[in-house]
């Protein structure tokens, strides 16, 4: 055989080959995909009745509490109201020191003015002191 016999065996084998293929792929494309169109075609025309759940208001009722929990509840309160009765005396505590010296520094600023003595300047000068700290 000659070069040209076996090219053109080649040439023609090939192309055969590819008429085969697309045929093939043909075939498959139209009855596969076609069957999958037709069920896809199928499934959306039927008129199926889709009923969707209510939802209704969920009734809530909190889990019930154990006696620990609410014992710990109870004296978690307590301590509150402790804290918040110390925190009040505590700034009544203040306010009654920041009137009391207010009341020092004036008595002693009056009895300055007039004795004008070193004892009433230095008893002034501790007491107007103290009601300046007490107010920072």
């Amino acid at each position: 055989m000659s070069w040209f016999k076996i090219f053109s065996a080649v040439v023609v084998a090939n192309i055969v080959s590819w008429i085969i293929i697309t045929i093939i792929g043909w075939f498959i494309f139209f009855v596969v995909f076609d069957s999958f169109n037709d069920a896809l075609i199928e499934r959306l025309s039927t008129r199926g009745d889709v009923e969707f759940p209510t939802i209704s208001a969920p009734s809530y009722s909190p889990p019930a509490l154990t006696a620990e929990e609410i014992e710990a509840k109870q004296q978690r309160a307590k301590r509150l109201a402790a804290e918040r009765r110390r925190v009040e005396r505590e700034a009544e505590q203040r306010r009654s020191a920041i009137a009391g010296s207010k009341k020092m520094c004036d008595f002693w600023t009056s009895e300055y003015r007039k004795d004008g003595s070193p004892k009433s300047q230095a008893y002034k000068e501790m007491a107007c002191s103290r009601y300046r700290n007490l107010l920072n």
